[in-house]
Parts: structure tokens; C-alpha cells; sequence
């Protein structure tokens, strides 16, 4: 059984968690490639793909380079990408949202690897698959595990937005929603979607793209050897924190992202006026200036180094909005730390009394009674540790997915 996975890039939330069922997979003797956009791994079983469709074509002319060139000085769009881009560059300068298009300057339905394939396995593919040319043309079976809500939407990949930017962007959004609905009824064989948790199950079962199409729930998984716990002492003193501290960790790709929420948790821990606080912040972006102690570690892409941080923590804190099924919660409980979260999607099943607190709602008074909670109890870091590879080790979940190619064949 080959399985080709197709992903935009091989890092980000989506980009990791691909490569974490396809080494997994590899592990367990099945043959897995990925295919990406973007690449920033050295892996050899992972390929970038190269843009095919329209003016990206083959041959190179120099005379048709020099019109090209020209005509874009004058501000012409000459391909359906182009045309659709300069409209999104316009609506995101005046409005931003997470919003991409289901068109793309790559037709993948030729490469090599699609014809090597026995089964399709797409993950995060906006801005990189091209709907109309692959749905129309690929006649194997095909896993989709969907990371966030774009799937039910034209453009947009959060149904807050959604809502919220209905109006400016509504041209756009109905020819997006046109193209993909005209693609899937063109499709020529079976798709098989994933939901990283029950919430996002039930969230397909509400929308009009999905509802004729089967979905299973198989969460998000870790590596065990990846993230482990450490001496806190050692970490505390690795950080410059002083062992005395009560630290909570909060990670972000983007900390300044504000669906991620640390401004509010700031607030938060503001107004709880607790003693010996002290914020530890990993991720890209400008740290807030406020009256707690923070120390912000920059963006620590490695595992073994996330392990040092979620190590010297006493809690991780998520007051995300909205997640699909958040891996930086799952890494912190693999190292033995507990979790405050919000109660986004996933984490119904990843919190539980001995690990943690979920909050009861969105609100602020919520994540200051979870964080008040969470620090009166007493936690086992062992027993943390040991529940969560029991459930979410990454080898579990690759079996999960195995079972699904198989009965996708």
C-alpha cells in the first residue's frame, strides 16, 4: 500500500502533524511520500512540488517573458490566480482574515507520485491544490484530514470570520463555494474525510460540502521520543527562572495572533493579582508590556527544546478561540505538565480531571477560575504522561489511519 500525502508545506501546526503520520507510517513498514509546496525539511522522502498551470508552463519563451513582464508593470492580471489574488491582497489590506483560494498555479494531477500512489491523502492544501484539475481528473481513493474550517467554506477558514466579513467579501466567497461544489461533483472517486475531534465531526454534518461525504474522528498524535520530562531545576535554570516561580507556559507560532489569545490571558493574570507569577512565552512576535513577569523564548521549533520549556512550567495555558485539535497542549502533557484551556474543539478529549482544567466557557472570569483551579491541585507529571502517550502516541494513530487506507482501497 502506497500513500502519497499532500500538504502545503512540510512545517506550521498542519505541516508537523502530517510528517508525524507519515514517519509514522514508515515506522511501521508502509511505503508513505509527501508532496508540498513548500519545503523546509532535508528529507528525502518529502517533495516540492513546481508550479505547472498557465503562464507557468513550459517552454520558457523570452520574448512572451518580456510581455508578461510589461503588461504585470501595468497592473494586468493574465491568469484566473492572479486575478483572484489581487483581489484577496485588496479585501485583506482593508479588512484580514485567514482567507485562500481552492485554485492554484499547480496541477499535480500528472506528477509522478500521483501515479505511484494507491491512496491520496490531502491535509492542509489551500493555496497549493488546484480543485477543478484534481477532482476532476484523480480517480483513487482519497483521505482528507482537515485541519481547520475551511473545508465548509468558499475562502474562509474560521466561521467567526466568516460571519464577521460576509458582506466584503461575499463576491469572492460565492465564486470560491462555486468552485469547490462544482469540483466535488466532478469528483471521480471516493473521499473519506477526517475530523481531528467530535467537534469538528459534528461541524462537517452542518454544512452543505460535507454532508454527503463520511467522516471519522482520529485525532492529532505525538512521538513519544520527541517530547519527554526533564528536571525542572535544570530547565528553570536553562530559562533564567527561578525555581521558586509559578510559571505558565503559553506557546504560539504567531503570540500575537490574536485567535490564540495572549492578550487576553494576560488580562487575566493581571487582574488574579497572584504572587510569584511569571509568563513563559514561546513563539515569534512582540511580547505585551504589562505588569507580570514574562520571558519570552522566541520560536523553539525543535522538540527537545519545547521539552525543556513545557518542563519548567507548573501549567500551559491555551486561551485559544479556536483550534481544530491543538498539538502544543498534547506536547505539554507528554512532558508531564497540566493544561488551563479554553473549551475549543479537541479539548473535550484531551482534558480530563487529572490533567488539567477545561474551562467552562470563552469568557476571562473562566480561564481566572480554570487557572485558580489548576494551581490549588495536585498533579502526577508521570501519570500525565503516561495517560497521554496511552491515548495519542503517534504510532496509535498511524494503526487508526492504516485500518481507514484499508478499507478506503
Amino acid at each position: 500500500m502506497k500513500i502519497l500525502h499532500i500538504t502545503t508545506m512540510d512545517h506550521g501546526g498542519a505541516g508537523i502533524a502530517a510528517r508525524r503520520i507519515h514517519e509514522a507510517l514508515l515506522k511501521q513498514g508502509v511505503e508513505s511520500r509527501m508532496l508540498v509546496r513548500f519545503k523546509k525539511s532535508d528529507d528525502d522522502t518529502i517533495t516540492m512540488a513546481q508550479p505547472n498551470k498557465g503562464l507557468y508552463s513550459p517552454p520558457s519563451i523570452p520574448l512572451c517573458e518580456k510581455i508578461v513582464r510589461a503588461m504585470r508593470r501595468r497592473g494586468r492580471c493574465l491568469t484566473e490566480v492572479e486575478h483572484y489574488e489581487r483581489q484577496m491582497e485588496l479585501l485583506d489590506r482593508q479588512h484580514g482574515a485567514a482567507f485562500t483560494m481552492p485554485i492554484s498555479n499547480y496541477d499535480l494531477t500528472n506528477h509522478p507520485l500521483l501515479q505511484w500512489a494507491d491512496i491520496l491523502h490531502l491535509h492542509w492544501v489551500e493555496n497549493f491544490l488546484d480543485y477543478p484539475t484534481f477532482f476532476s481528473a484523480i480517480e483513487k481513493p482519497v483521505v482528507w484530514t482537515f485541519h481547520d474550517e475551511n473545508i465548509a467554506y468558499g475562502g474562509f477558514h474560521y466561521t467567526d470570520e466568516a460571519e464577521r466579513l460576509k458582506e466584503p467579501f461575499a463576491k469572492l466567497e460565492n465564486a470560491f463555494c462555486k468552485i469547490k461544489k462544482d469540483a466535488f461533483a466532478d469528483a471521480g472517486h471516493s473521499i473519506h474525510m477526517v475530523a481531528l475531534s467530535a467537534m469538528m465531526e459534528q461541524f462537517c454534518h452542518q454544512h452543505a460540502l460535507m454532508t454527503q461525504l463520511p467522516v471519522e474522528v482520529i485525532h492529532n498524535g505525538i512521538r513519544p521520543e520527541d517530547f519527554n520530562m526533564l528536571d525542572r531545576h535544570f530547565c528553570r535554570e536553562t530559562l533564567g527562572i527561578p525555581d521558586e516561580k509559578r510559571v505558565l507556559c503559553f506557546c504560539a507560532s504567531d503570540i500575537n495572533d490574536n485567535r490564540k489569545g495572549l492578550d487576553t490571558l494576560v488580562r487575566v493574570l493581571e487582574s488574579m493579582h497572584l504572587s510569584n507569577i511569571a509568563l513563559l512565552c514561546v513563539g515569534q512576535g512582540r511580547l505585551p508590556k504589562c505588569d507580570i513577569s514574562i520571558i519570552g523564548t522566541g520560536p523553539i521549533t525543535n522538540p527537545r527544546l519545547l521539552s525543556v520549556a513545557y518542563s519548567a512550567a507548573d501549567l500551559f495555558v491555551m486561551p485559544s478561540y479556536q483550534e481544530a485539535f491543538a498539538q502544543a497542549p498534547l506536547e505539554a502533557m507528554a512532558c508531564g505538565c497540566p493544561v488551563v484551556a479554553f473549551p475549543c474543539s479537541g479539548t473535550e478529549e484531551l482534558i480530563r480531571e487529572d490533567n488539567g482544567v477545561r474551562c467552562s466557557d470563552f469568557t476571562e472570569q473562566a480561564l481566572a477560575d480554570g487557572i485558580g483551579e489548576a494551581l490549588e491541585r495536585m498533579y502526577s507529571h508521570e501519570a500525565i504522561r503516561r495517560n497521554t502517550l496511552a491515548r495519542f502516541d503517534i504510532a496509535i494513530i498511524a494503526h487508526q489511519y492504516i485500518n481507514l487506507y484499508n478499507r478506503c482501497k
